[in-house]
């Protein structure tokens, strides 16, 4: 591979992992205002601040874009993780591979769910911040609400699941896990013995009748894991698609697939992935309806689920083939700005949330309507963000 191959994979993948690490930062920041989800601190209940039709209308439209491309966002994560494995793989050992790993994703997926989320858990509720308040476990002091997780298997197995956001690092360790195993039980060197350079992504057609397919083992899942539901930590309602997408990171790095998509590709899916967001809006509107009761398309043997279910994988997949490209043609190069923050998005991913949770409260006694507020605290949240990992974190990691 030529120098400029490497250099031309560096900047664009690093544009993108910031530009995921953003849209994370926001979308945490849009729940905490009104979009439909679980977050630490939800305004809706802890402040009075003013509203209007407007407003409402924003954070509906949020929630509906959110629902659409949740699995495209995080997907888009294990993507770039399937990416990178093979070649690091192939560099070192299993053994070195894997001590590398748990240094990077397993240390802060221990230190989150052992010191963070409890400190945060029981922070919010002496502070007062609604629903945390209300539960009896928090009411004591702090060494008291610890050790009441360990008296039970249940309370053992509820603390290590509580891992905010860091369930992502989990998910990732599991699927290096699996692509582990395959590369010791197959024999093979890895997986370029499948797929050489010289293969062609697959047809259009073909990719959109897999995501279809995909669409309806998720719409199966589902039924037993409704989007809302998590086990051990982890969103099975989306499983399907973040191993779909590692699986295609692993293929696309053998197979130099990045670099190979071209424009008309991009074009052809952004006109899917325009028309079935359409489609899904329209038939939300018009057939299932806005005040119809969100968790029977979560989860269900019913057509409404069965849209969905197909819908956000036809979109999880058609992101592949526009966001790739798109950054590797226009965002390729970098500034200072975007080299900072390319050097410290994993550090600002991995402490995002007592960021914006601080800066949410912080903001809590001023009567803004809510988008406003939204405005203000996800850039001060991302600033204080690269403030922390770059002056402080780095220095001491």
């Amino acid at each position: 591979m030529s120098t400029t191959q490497k250099t031309i994979r560096i900047f664009f993948l690093d544009n993108l992992k910031v530009f995921f690490v953003l849209l994370v930062i926001f979308y945490h920041a849009a729940v905490t205002y009104g979009v439909v989800g679980w977050w630490y601190y939800v305004a809706a209940i802890n402040e009075n601040n003013p509203t209007n039709d407007l407003d409402s209308l924003f954070f509906m439209f949020l929630t509906i874009i959110g629902a659409l491309f949740q699995a495209s966002l995080m997907g888009l994560f294990f993507l770039l993780g399937g990416y990178f494995t093979p070649g690091s793989y192939d560099r070192k050992e299993p053994r070195n591979y894997w001590k590398e790993r748990l240094i990077r994703l397993g240390a802060p997926l221990i230190l989150y769910i052992v010191i963070v989320d409890p400190f945060m858990v029981y922070s919010l509720a002496v502070m007062g911040i609604k629903e945390w308040s209300t539960y009896p476990v928090l009411q004591g002091t702090f060494l008291d609400f610890y050790l009441s997780r360990f008296q039970s298997i249940a309370g053992i197995i509820e603390f290590f699941s509580s891992m905010g956001p860091m369930w992502f690092l989990l998910v990732l360790l599991i699927f290096t896990f699996g692509y582990t195993i395959w590369r010791l039980v197959s024999k093979q060197e890895s997986i370029k013995d499948f797929v050489t350079r010289e293969h062609q992504i697959p047809r259009i057609f073909l990719l959109f009748l897999l995501s279809l397919g995909l669409g309806l083992i998720t719409f199966i899942i589902r039924f037993f894991f409704p989007v809302g539901v998590v086990i051990l930590g982890i969103p099975l309602a989306f499983f399907t698609q973040y191993a779909m997408m590692f699986v295609v990171g692993v293929i696309a790095y053998r197979g130099d697939w990045f670099q190979k998509i071209d424009n008309s590709q991009i074009k052809t899916w952004i006109i899917i992935i325009i028309a079935s967001a359409f489609f899904f809006v329209f038939y939300i509107v018009f057939i299932f309806g806005i005040e119809s009761d969100f968790e029977v398309m979560a989860g269900s043997f019913t057509l409404h689920a069965l849209v969905y279910a197909m819908v956000d994988n036809v979109i999880c997949m058609g992101m592949i083939f526009v966001l790739i490209p798109i950054f590797r043609d226009r965002f390729n190069t970098q500034g200072n700005i975007l080299r900072n923050l390319s050097s410290n998005a994993y550090i600002m991913y991995l402490i995002h949330a007592p960021v914006l949770v601080g800066v949410s409260i912080l903001l809590a006694s001023i009567q803004f309507l809510p988008l406003i507020k939204l405005l203000i605290a996800f850039p001060l949240s991302a600033l204080f963000c690269l403030l922390l990992s770059h002056f402080i974190l780095r220095r001491i990691l």
